[in-house]
This record gives structure tokens, C-alpha cells and sequence, in this order.
């Protein structure tokens, strides 16, 4: 199985994607992690400690440093993963796919979406769960183009502008053929705040509601399944994983 989690800067979305990869590890799935943010933190959200997120390679840095270019031969997604992977809890694996740092002779924007491409694309998932933690707006779901046997799934929260990104986003992995689309309502204050989201969206529905302990340990820069697991956005992202894989 594979999954790509999209929206808005700011919607939640590495939140939603870090304790969904520790809801599935603890059901039992083999789970990889891909964070394809230039400004990678999907790690925090996983719970791995901030002096390993920040020594992490991540795989387009590591191989510009190591003086590869487009024209040498691609090297297989399976060997980058075991050679610039880093473990996380519950038994995943995390990778990230490039990260804005320096000026560069390259492209490192182009080069960063290639990379999810090729992981998103490449990576075999019978036999385990690959998450992509997306870039910000739509431009990533282009270029990892999930295909009919995935899963987008849209974050928003309530304002305007995050919805409409969602909106977007969705009737984009329709064009791309992608059969099973669920929106995520996040942070969520009301049935109707909730309602107005999924007519706007017009896909599967699933919300999460807004939860103080989520923000607490955003600003202790934890993970906020570390922090409280039994907060009602954490038992929601809980049953979010049990949906999925029913």
C-alpha cells in the first residue's frame, strides 16, 4: 500500500502523517516514512530525537556531496533507502527525499521532486506501507503521481484557503486515476465546521478534531503521539489507520 499525504503548509499535515506511520507500525505493517518537504521535519513527528532529524542526509543532498549527476546511472531506490534511512519508532523507516540548506549549481527543487518520484514510484509496498509526507501545495502530488492502487489523502483545516487547496487537491488525484481519496478534516471544532469541509470536497471524509495536546507538543517539539496517545487527535488518527486498512 501506498500513501500521499497532501495540503496545505500548515494544515497538519506532517502531524497526521507522523502518528498515522505509528498507528499502522503498531498494527503490525512494515511501515517507510518519506519526507519530500524541502524543510523536512516529518521526523519530529515520528518521534525522532531533533540532533538525529537535523544530522539526517537526505538522499538528493548526500548524492550532490558525493559528486553524482543525471548522468551517471540511477541508483535503485531500495539501495538509497538502506544507505540514508534512519530508524524510527515503532520499527519505521525514515527517508528524506532532499532539503533546502545552501545555494546550489543544481536543481535542487526538480532534483527533490524526482526523488519522491522515484521513491513513491519505485518502492515496492506489498508487503509493507509506504507514506509520503508530501510538499506543501499540490506541485509534489504531481510528481510522485499515485496511481489507481493508492491512497491520497487531502489535509485541510477550516480556513478558505486551506479547504480549496484540499478541493484542488482531490479533483487532481482524480485526473491521476487514484481510486480511494479521503479528505481530512483537522482541526476540527464543530459537526458543521466538519460538514461544510466534506461538501467541499465532494470525497470520503474523516476528521480530526482540534486537540490542545497536539499543539503543546508542537511547541516542545515532540511527538504528539510521545507526548499524549490518548488525546482525541491521536485516537482519531488511530481509527484513521484502522479505515484505511479495513
Amino acid at each position: 500500500m501506498k500513501i500521499a499525504v497532501c495540503g496545505k503548509g500548515g494544515s497538519g499535515k506532517s502531524t497526521i502523517s507522523g502518528a498515522l506511520a505509528r498507528h499502522l507500525a503498531r498494527q503490525g505493517h512494515k511501515v517507510i516514512a518519506l519526507d519530500c518537504d524541502p524543510n523536512p521535519n516529518l521526523g519530529i513527528s515520528l518521534g525522532v530525537p531533533r540532533e538525529s532529524v537535523e544530522s539526517m542526509s537526505p538522499i538528493l543532498n548526500a548524492l550532490l556531496d558525493a559528486g553524482h549527476t543525471h548522468k551517471d546511472p540511477k541508483i535503485e531506490a531500495e539501495v538509497l533507502l538502506g544507505r540514508y534511512g534512519v530508524d524510527a519508532p515503532e520499527g519505521i523507516r525514515l527517508v528524506a527525499t532532499g532539503k533546502i540548506e545552501r545555494p546550489s549549481n543544481a536543481c535542487l527543487c526538480c532534483g527533490s521532486h524526482n526523488t519522491t518520484r522515484q521513491f513513491f514510484g519505485e518502492l515496492p509496498a506489498d508487503d509493507r506501507i509506504v507514506l509520503a509526507d508530501l510538499e506543501a501545495g499540490l506541485n509534489d502530488l504531481i510528481w510522485a503521481k499515485p496511481g489507481a492502487n493508492d491512497i491520497v489523502l487531502a489535509v485541510t483545516e477550516g480556513s478558505a484557503k486551506s479547504v480549496e487547496i484540499a478541493r484542488r487537491a482531490c479533483r487532481l488525484a482524480e485526473e491521476l486515476g487514484v481510486a480511494r481519496i479521503i479528505g481530512i478534516a483537522n482541526r476540527t471544532v464543530s459537526d458543521v465546521d466538519a460538514k461544510r469541509i466534506g461538501e467541499e470536497l465532494s470525497v470520503e471524509m474523516f476528521t480530526v478534531p482540534e486537540d490542545r495536546a497536539v499543539e503543546d507538543a508542537d511547541h516542545l517539539g515532540v511527538a504528539a503521539m510521545d507526548a499524549d496517545p490518548s488525546s482525541p487527535a491521536m485516537v482519531a488518527i488511530g481509527e484513521l489507520a484502522q479505515l484505511i486498512t479495513r
